[in-house]
């Protein structure tokens, strides 16, 4: 797994949350280690970061899920969740959704993540709904920037990307080959 671990405070207890080799999501206590809760959500390793929006850990994949033979899935789940959390008990879930190399970021009211084929997605951070997705053209697997309020992106051919998102779609500010 390549996800990078991030650390937030959830009622008062400090958790470590990162996606594992064996395909599932975990929080643990930070200065412990104790385990806290578990989210199997599919049968390879997690390679994306976790981001939170609010109290929800985003969590998400672009390989096989454990149910059924759709691939990928974008998820929200309560961080203050205790043990097994399941498709089932988290907010919200987003099938089909491949976003295994980019990792997603928040505003704090929608999720962005660009998925295998390269488009730009973004979900209602409360509800999980798809509110648009934007085609960027080219072969791209690093995680979206956000600053300023714009998204950055860079390609595998070179392209940068200057986004303004906006609340239907996203608007391009700039596309510079390099």
């Amino acid at each position: 797994s390549y996800s990078n671990p991030i650390i937030t405070d959830v009622n008062g207890t400090r958790l470590l949350i990162t996606g594992l080799g064996d395909g599932s999501v975990v929080a643990v206590k930070a200065q412990t280690g104790e385990p806290v809760w578990q989210f199997e959500i599919a049968k390879r390793g997690i390679n994306t970061a976790v981001v939170m929006a609010g109290k929800y850990a985003i969590v998400s994949h672009g390989d096989e899920n454990l149910e059924g033979n759709v691939m990928g899935m974008v998820a929200a789940v309560d961080a203050g969740s205790k043990g097994a959390v399941t498709v089932a008990s988290a907010k919200w879930a987003n099938k089909g959704f491949e976003g295994g190399y980019s990792s997603p970021i928040s505003d704090g009211d929608r999720v962005y993540q660009i998925d295998n084929n390269s488009n730009l997605e973004a979900f209602d951070a409360e509800t999980g709904r798809t509110l648009y997705k934007k085609s960027l053209g080219a072969n791209q697997k690093a995680s979206l920037v956000q600053a300023d309020g714009k998204l950055y992106v860079g390609t595998e051919s070179g392209h940068v990307y200057i986004l303004m998102p906006r609340g239907e779609g996203v608007d391009v500010l700039s596309d510079v080959v390099l």
